[in-house]
């Protein structure tokens, strides 16, 4: 019509459908597993539906299980883990850690599990001028370190325990065993309750002086992949403000966890 501009790209009948694709997609996976639901998600007919719904069948991006409906397919599969792999965590993570570091004035830490020890993976130090030993690249007892702690949240007690273990053995080698190291029995309890919680504090454990705040940062599969925190002296980390640093590491961690495919559990 004449003095009507249209947005082209919009009615193309290609552009239409593939859209379409993505959210028949999006309704599997939000729990949508017959043709009318994901129709009604999607707004199609049984016949444009089931039309699309074999499509991603045929590709596997779709399977069907008997008894259970349509479900994502091995190829979504193949495709995450392509894009974890072109995604390192650090890439990924490293404008979340800034905001965080910039939220709070303190020191950032990012690690991951080596082995028994976590080896921290970025740092972005604070503005109060405090000087700490972590550095990229160092490795340190998992049972000691908030990242470290926070690690654990997955892992069966025995193996806490085996860890711990390590942790005290690793002290008492190098004759440093921190202010704050706690006796089995309390680190246990400690852990447990931190694990229900989802965060870790750690209190002169590692490094004398120095408290910390931490968080699990999660996978597609839902599996704790590395440990964020928010660090500082003790001076600065009273236990009103270790309350108020509890949600910002947890955004952040659930903000990088989401850039690695994990969704929240409904």
């Amino acid at each position: 019509m004449d003095g009507v501009e249209m947005d082209a790209d919009s009615t193309k009948p290609g552009t239409q459908s593939l859209s379409r694709v993505f959210t028949v997609l999006e309704a599997v996976r939000s729990g949508c597993a017959d043709l009318a639901s994901i129709g009604r998600h999607v707004g199609t007919g049984r016949s444009t539906t089931h039309r699309l719904v074999s499509f991603l069948v045929q590709h596997s991006y779709l399977r069907h299980i008997d008894g259970r409906g349509y479900v994502l397919g091995p190829a979504l599969i193949s495709l995450g883990s392509a894009a974890l792999e072109q995604m390192p965590l650090t890439s990924c993570a490293r404008p979340h850690i800034e905001q965080l570091a910039h939220e709070t004035g303190d020191s950032i830490h990012l690690s991951i599990r080596e082995g028994d020890n976590i080896i921290y993976v970025d740092k972005i130090p604070g503005t109060k001028g405090l000087e700490m030993r972590s550095r990229i690249g160092l490795q340190k007892p998992m049972a000691t370190t908030g990242t470290g702690k926070v690690q654990l949240f997955d892992l069966p007690e025995q193996e806490w325990l085996r860890l711990y273990e390590l942790a005290r053995a690793d002290a008492l080698a190098n004759e440093m065993t921190p202010t704050g190291f706690l006796e089995w029995d309390v680190f246990r309890a400690k852990l447990a309750e931190f694990r229900d919680k989802g965060f870790a504090i750690e209190r002169e454990e590692n490094e004398v002086g120095i408290c910390c705040v931490a968080a699990p940062i999660r996978d597609a599969r839902g599996k704790v992949v590395a440990g964020v925190s928010v660090a500082s002296s003790v001076h600065y980390m009273s236990e009103e403000r270790l309350g108020t640093l509890v949600a910002p590491v947890m955004r952040c961690a659930e903000a990088i966890s989401a850039e690695l495919g994990w969704c929240r559990p409904v």
